[in-house]
Formats: structure tokens, C-alpha cells, sequence
């Protein structure tokens, strides 16, 4: 099954984590694969998250339904992307958000009993989360911070900037739900922008 895992997990676990060869095979034996089709959800609110989720293959999202059961979207996860709810994943409490796929898509699994292990016979590997963790807290917060404070302009070009191939996958009503745009305004900003006369 090695050989169907995309190179990025491995990558990034031997670049960034500092794992020897035997450190990401013992990691690896303890994954579990999952498939999930599209539309269906590997999460739903309420649940406990029992696992941290790798996206082998495959397009998902996040979101918490709002006022007026409003769905509104916490994040997109690509390929090579981790998908989940770290507080249920670690507390062991029911989950406030939903995780769908958006494509058929195909997850890693390591519950929360085999990260544990992880973490304990390999200290880096905890090391690796946590600051994994951190950097995600952080690009949360600005996003947020520009979700109040920024222009629709602003927000859709910093995302075009900075997640271009979401635009390539994803249906744009859930584009304008992760800007907190409404679609209608979503459309004539694109149209607009691609309207703009391009400067000499």
C-alpha cells in the first residue's frame, strides 16, 4: 500500500519532521486508508473526531453551520493537506464542525491511540505537530482578521495569490462561503477583475 501514498507525506515527514527511513515506515504501518466518496462526510458535527485525517487524494471541506442554518467554511483540503478537528481529535468531545468531500477522495488515518504511540517512541513527531499546529493557528488568525477587516477584493485576491488551484476544484458558492462573500458579489468581482484593462 506504500506505493499508492503520495510523495508529499513522505516529504514532509522526512524535511520537515527530521524522520529516518525506519521512522516513516513505523509511521506508515500505523495508517489507516478511507475512502470517501463525494458528498458523503467523513465528519459531521457532533461526532469525535478519532482520527487526524491525510489527503492522499482528493478535495474536502470544513465548515459549521451558522445562524439561520447558514453553512459557513472554515477550510478547504487539497492533496498533501491534513484535514480534522484537533479539539475533538484531542479532547475527545463532539465536534461543532463537518468535514465533506467535495471529490472522491482517499484519507490517512491515525487515530488517536496510534498518535499517541507516534508521539511517545517519536518525541520529533510531537515536535512536528505542534508547530504544525501553530503555523495553522496563525494563518487562521489573519485570514480571520482579514475576513473582518478586508475587502471582498482583498480577500478574493490574497486567496488567488496565495490558493490558486482552488479555483481549479472547488464550486464557487463555496469559495464565496470561505470569503464570506455572497456569490452573487463573488461573480461580478471576478467579472470585473477580469474586465480591468491590464497596465503597460
Amino acid at each position: 500500500m506504500e506505493d499508492s501514498i503520495r510523495p508529499g507525506l513522505k516529504d514532509v515527514l522526512t524535511k520537515q519532521a527530521g524522520f529516518s527511513r525506519d521512522e516513516y515506515e513505523f509511521y506508515f504501518s500505523l495508517l489507516k486508508k478511507r475512502i470517501v466518496k463525494k458528498k458523503e462526510h467523513y465528519l459531521q458535527a457532533g461526532e469525535i473526531s478519532r482520527a487526524t485525517a491525510y489527503v492522499n487524494r482528493g478535495c474536502l471541506r470544513q465548515y459549521i453551520i451558522g445562524e439561520h442554518g447558514k453553512e459557513i467554511i472554515i477550510q478547504f483540503a487539497l492533496e498533501d493537506w491534513w484535514i480534522g478537528d484537533l479539539e475533538s481529535f484531542h479532547y475527545e468531545k463532539p465536534s461543532l464542525f463537518s468535514i465533506q468531500a467535495l471529490e472522491d477522495s482517499e484519507l490517512m488515518l491515525l487515530s488517536r491511540k496510534n498518535f499517541l504511540r507516534v508521539c511517545e517512541e517519536l518525541p520529533k513527531y510531537k515536535t512536528f505537530h505542534d508547530e504544525k499546529v501553530q503555523r495553522n493557528h496563525f494563518a487562521t488568525l489573519k485570514r480571520l482578521s482579514l475576513a473582518k477587516l478586508g475587502t471582498p477584493e482583498e480577500k478574493y485576491l490574497l486567496l488567488m495569490r496565495d490558493q490558486p488551484q482552488l479555483f481549479q476544484r472547488i464550486p464557487l458558492h463555496f469559495i464565496a462561503s470561505y470569503l464570506s462573500i455572497e456569490p452573487e458579489s463573488l461573480s461580478r468581482l471576478r467579472k470585473r477583475l477580469t474586465e480591468k484593462p491590464r497596465k503597460s
